[in-house]
């Protein structure tokens, strides 16, 4: 079990590592795997998170490769589900997600509203009950 964990860090710090290149070799490998990696069940953003994968994530959101900025979503969208919204929130994901919805792809702005849908609740469910006076 404890080798499987350092696989897993070992994993995600080089591919972070190569999502933080300032070249663009490897980028889109790199997230796709990533991607693919959060559609095992056993999955958890964890690691990601603790390695300062969101803030590398979010920035993807800002490329011009579509694959690449579509494959940013999906993992945002992964951590969002497994629970770690908070997380998400406080990198200033929501901000970069509402920069993309008027994206040229219906693709993209369909997986844009899935991510705000889990990290922004519904008006009513954010209503706040107001105390009743008391008679």
């Amino acid at each position: 079990m404890t080798e499987t964990l350092r696989v897993e860090q070992d994993l995600i710090s080089d591919l972070l590592a190569r999502l933080s290149d300032n070249g663009r070799k490897g980028k889109e490998a790199a997230i796709e795997a990533l991607a693919v990696s959060t559609e095992d069940d056993d999955w958890r953003p964890d690691e990601l998170i603790r390695q300062g994968g969101i803030t590398i994530i979010r920035d993807m959101l800002q490329e011009k490769n579509e694959h690449i900025v579509y494959s940013a979503l999906q993992i945002i969208t992964a951590i969002a589900a497994a629970g770690a919204t908070e997380a998400l929130i406080e990198e200033g994901v929501i901000a970069s997600l509402d920069s993309l919805q008027d994206y040229k792809k219906p693709g993209i702005r369909e997986k844009v509203r899935e991510a705000l849908a889990l990290l922004q609740p519904e008006t009513e469910e954010a209503v706040i009950s107001k105390p009743q006076d008391e008679y």
